[in-house]
């Protein structure tokens, strides 16, 4: 645990250096050009060039990586070590480009601009050793690459003002380097403080995973049963070759639409459909197919079914279908246009040649009247369709 502890450490003080200078690193691609504008025709014309086509690439190697490094998640472990050895490495290098830019920029004869230079120099000392307060090492790393190449440039002209300017450089570097000290380890104590809730998290998390499998087991076996008890119900009311309702789901449901129009005089209709000829289809095909016959009408007419109706098997190749709220007319109209669709379907991949169609019969509800004698009325519309000639839909008046 207390290995597991450095490491966590170790990783969000590396993950936070490399995502903190990522998100600056835009800003120091115009600041270079703004500089080396400013040094133009004061600094030689070949140094400022080649500066330009170090400090460049350095800045986009390191800008490429911080970017992997955001996108990094917290518990990827390799992929962020790896990243942060190659981060040194560029650090490293960069800052080596920019201690390089007072040899190959600074004249001695022209102070003010080697002032200039110096300034922007300590700017980004100043802004590496804020964004590198969370690994000091790597604060020490750059700016004494940095200011290494850069005090040797001072204290090698021989302009004795640029030497009181590297020694002012010592004091503001001795003032950073006590500042960011604070800084370190107020951002140290902070991670740790992050790291040991993270830990504390992780044990309570440990602590509570058999109380969390216990309940999930739970859940689990209580998802089966009730998965059992729907299919139980299910089979209680669903007819087991089609899908559809049974014949006791269909009485209930008709049970339940009379008595609401007796008491509320809300009006309900009801067809009884056959298909036609199915013994041919059976004695033909085989009753498998009629198997596939009766399967498929049952998912075109249960694709159109509307809000308000129910439909389900009868017996045998006969269904029924129930519309509330809804007139015979009504009714009868719905009943054509399904019998056009069934009809209109392409039945070639089941039946072959054989056609499937259906004959409806029609019949709604009146006061007074009991479920056996509008089934009836159905039954009888239903005789008188099959008697026209079949695939066409009859309503009770037509069977009177």
């Amino acid at each position: 645990m207390h290995t597991s502890r450095w490491w966590m450490v170790e990783r969000e003080s590396r993950l936070l250096v490399m995502r903190a200078t990522g998100e600056c690193l835009p800003y120091a691609f115009p600041g270079v050009l703004v500089l080396m504008i400013l040094q133009w025709g004061h600094a030689p014309s070949a140094g400022l060039l080649c500066w330009g086509l170090l400090i460049y690439p350095l800045l986009a190697l390191e800008s490429l990586i911080t970017l992997l490094a955001r996108r990094c998640c917290d518990d990827d472990d390799g992929r962020i070590d790896i990243l942060y050895r190659a981060f040194v490495l560029c650090l490293l290098a960069t800052g080596l480009g920019w201690g390089s830019s007072a040899w190959l920029m600074m004249r001695d004869g022209d102070l003010t601009y080697a002032l200039v230079l110096m300034l922007w120099m300590l700017a980004i000392s100043s802004v590496q050793g804020a964004l590198l307060v969370g690994r000091r090492g790597l604060f020490y790393l750059f700016e004494g690459v940095l200011w290494l190449l850069l005090l040797s440039r001072l204290f090698a002209s021989s302009d004795s003002l640029l030497h009181w300017v590297g020694g002012s450089t010592l004091l503001f570097i001795g003032v950073l380097t006590q500042y960011t000290a604070k800084l370190h380890r107020f951002l140290a104590e902070s991670i740790k403080g992050r790291v040991d809730k993270q830990l504390l998290s992780r044990r309570l998390s440990e602590e509570s995973a058999k109380l969390d499998d216990w309940n999930a087991q739970l859940e689990t076996q209580n998802a089966e049963l009730d998965a059992t008890l729907l299919r139980i119900r299910e089979l209680a009311v669903r007819d087991p070759l089609t899908g559809v309702f049974n014949m006791r789901a269909l009485m209930s449901e008709l049970e339940g639409l009379r008595q609401r129009a007796e008491q509320q005089g809300a009006p309900f209709a009801l067809s009884i459909i056959d298909l036609d000829y199915f013994k041919r289809i059976n004695d033909q095909c085989g009753h498998p197919t009629g198997d596939e016959v009766l399967q498929q009408l049952c998912r075109i007419i249960d694709a159109t079914l509307r809000p308000g109706e129910v439909f389900g098997r009868y017996g045998g190749e006969e269904f029924l279908l129930v519309a509330s709220d809804c007139s015979g007319r009504e009714h009868f109209q719905r009943m054509n246009t399904l019998c056009a669709a069934i009809a209109g379907f392409d039945w070639t991949p089941v039946t072959g040649s054989l056609p499937v169609t259906i004959s409806c019969g029609v019949a709604s509800w009146r006061p007074g009247t009991d479920l056996k004698l509008i089934l009836q009325r159905a039954d009888q519309a239903l005789y008188q369709a099959k008697a026209q000639g079949r695939n066409r839909v009859c309503p009770e008046t037509e069977a009177a």
